[in-house]
């Protein structure tokens, strides 16, 4: 089993609740809880393996960021993995008004930075729809 299994069987054990686990010195969610922090958080998105989300803080940041999404009045659980015992314990949980009811386990994969590494060279056509997507979205956020 992959860490990014262990990440899916977690969200599915705990449906709606944001998952964020240590992977060495940074939290991470993975998928659906990815692209929800990257929208109430405005977190930046990496792909943590082909068309699947990810987003991380550095382990110290943790209360920052749980605070901020108990002020969104999201649920969520905080593991700790320690990978020498193979064992997952409970950090920090809350249960909040909202869960999260997002579907997508990615957002649009062609404005994530690291897609274009998922082909065998740099494309400057994958760039250009990239950066096609990118001014797109910052002209929807002011509207």
């Amino acid at each position: 089993m992959s860490f990014s299994s262990m990440i899916e069987l977690l969200q599915n054990k705990d449906k709606g609740k944001i998952i964020l686990i240590n992977s060495g010195a940074f939290y991470i969610a993975r998928g659906k809880d990815a692209v929800l922090l990257h929208n109430i958080l405005n977190l930046k998105v990496n792909c943590m393996e082909t068309e699947i989300c990810k987003v991380g803080f550095p382990i110290n940041s943790i209360e920052k960021y749980t605070k901020l999404i108990e002020k969104k009045h999201y649920s969520y659980i905080v593991y700790n993995y320690d990978s020498k015992l193979s064992k997952l314990e409970i950090l920090k949980k809350f249960n909040g008004k909202k869960l999260n009811n997002i579907k997508e386990d990615k957002l649009n994969c062609y404005i994530c930075s690291n897609t274009i590494k998922i082909y065998k060279k740099a494309d400057k056509y994958i760039q250009a729809v990239a950066n096609l997507y990118e001014e797109e979205q910052k002209i929807n956020k002011e509207k």
